[in-house]
Order: structure tokens, then sequence, then C-alpha cells
């Protein structure tokens, strides 16, 4: 029996974080005069993907380390203005879904972004009810310790008093399923992010939902 949802973010409940995310990159690197074709971008990227900005950075200016504290500074400006939230939209019926799932499980998040943009900006603007019994972002833990490593979802477990077998992870992305795994967590992997089903079967995932308003389906 389940007792206990933990969330990814990004693609998840809210759609378009993928979109908001590069145009931070892209524009961060375009002020430091930097351009990379558009598929190297995205392999730097997604080497790095969920980390924190910091490191996402370091692997997109590995020749040119010297200009990362610039970029840090750029980059947040760009995150924290409106260039990332404008590319966000909201799944049609998640909050709906959150509501009903709150009277009967524990909700929690592990996400790579920042605990700030989500209860400041996201939260608010989304209107997100207040139903997650707790929240653990990439930005609260060592880089070494952020996705597919499963330490957050064990601080979730641990905290939630919940063993891996009570527990659901739901997620986008390979470092979503990957986490879960080595958590000993069933993974479920909604297709409005970064893979589509056959990458997901392809990492043994068997839990595959169009998006996260399907999840009454399979609890």
């Amino acid at each position: 029996m389940k007792k206990l949802l933990i969330f990814d973010w990004d693609d998840v409940v809210t759609l378009g974080s993928k979109e908001g995310y590069y145009a931070c990159y892209r524009e961060t690197l375009n002020e430091l005069g930097i351009i990379f074709p558009e598929n190297e971008l995205h392999r730097r990227i997604q080497k790095r993907w969920g980390q924190p900005f910091h490191e996402e950075l370091k692997e997109l200016l590995l020749e040119k380390p010297e200009l990362i504290d610039n970029a840090d500074k750029i980059f947040e400006q760009k995150f924290w203005g409106d260039i990332f939230v404008r590319e966000l939209y909201e799944v049609n019926g998640a909050n709906e879904l959150l509501t009903y799932l709150h009277s009967k499980y524990t909700l929690a998040v592990a996400t790579g972004n920042h605990p700030d943009m989500l209860r400041k900006k996201i939260f608010p603007l989304f209107k997100i009810p207040d139903v997650f019994t707790q929240i653990i972002t990439s930005y609260d833990v060592p880089p070494e310790k952020t996705k597919p490593h499963p330490f957050m979802l064990e601080q979730i477990m641990k905290t939630q008093n919940v063993t891996p077998s009570e527990t659901l992870y739901i997620g986008d992305a390979e470092n979503d399923a990957r986490m879960a795994q080595s958590a000993g967590v069933e993974p479920v992997t909604v297709l409005t992010g970064h893979l589509n089903r056959h990458q997901a079967e392809q990492l043994g995932v068997t839990l595959i939902l169009p998006d996260i308003t399907h999840l009454k389906k399979i609890l």
C-alpha cells in the first residue's frame, strides 16, 4: 500500500521548465559573448541536469572558468526576472488532483528547482494548494548528492517514516527514474518532460503516464 507520493516539479506539476532553464542559460552565455551550437548546449546542460545552476554553468564554461562568477550573477538576474516563469504553464486539473491526493496520501517534492522559486513565484502564480508536507531541492544538498543520487528521496522517507515500498516518485527525466531506482522506490514517468515512452521503458520504468492527472488510475 502506498503512503507517500514524492513529485519532481519541473515539467511534472508545471510545464515549460526545460524551455525556461534553456532560455536563462542561453541568454547568460549570449551576454558573455559565448554561443554554442544548439546540440552542444543541450549536451552540456543535460550532463548536469537537475543540479544547481552554478554546476550547470561550470559545465557550460569548462573552457572559460574565469567567467563563472560573472555568469552566476547574470543567470540569477535572468532566472529571478521573468525569463523562466514566462515559459511555464499548468497541467489542466493538476491542482484538483493534488487536493484529492492530499486527502489520502502524504505528498512531498524532490526537485532540482530553487525552493524560493517554488514558494515565492510558482506556487502563488499557479495557486498551488498547500498540500506538501516536505520539500527538498538540489539547493538543500551537496552537489554530489543531487539526482540521480538517492539522498533526497531517502531523506524524505526517513522524515516521513515510510519505506521505499510505500513510496512512489513521479518524474519526467532519466535522472528521476534512476534516483528512484537507487532508493528502492518505484518510479513513475510522466511524458510531459524529457522522456518518451520508449526511453522510459528502456530505463525499466513500468508506470508511464501521459501526465500527472492520470495518477489516480495507478493508485
